[in-house]
């Protein structure tokens, strides 16, 4: 009975998963006062799944089902792209 159990907790393996992140990071010293600046404008780029790789989910685990082992979805989620301004004072 013990077999049994641990294999029903993990039957089938799923795809890979590949995700790559980058961030690219600028500060600009704006104005001076005495040796130290008054203020750093901060600008960042940040790159979520930077290649775009497409991830397969699960695929369908009901055995009897007429859609078992095939993979209906995605996991995670596309490229995304975002830029930000920060001051710092």
């Amino acid at each position: 009975m013990a077999v049994l159990a641990r294999w029903v907790a993990t039957p089938f393996r799923g795809p890979g998963y590949r995700d790559f992140d980058v961030a690219l990071i600028k500060d600009t010293p704006l104005g001076r006062r005495g040796k130290s600046e008054l203020a750093v404008l901060e600008f960042r780029a940040e790159f979520f799944n930077i290649f775009n790789i497409v991830n397969f989910g699960l695929p369908s685990n009901i055995v009897l089902g007429s859609g078992f082992g095939i993979i209906s979805k995605t996991a995670g989620s596309s490229r995304q792209i975002q830029f930000s301004l920060k001051l710092i004072y």
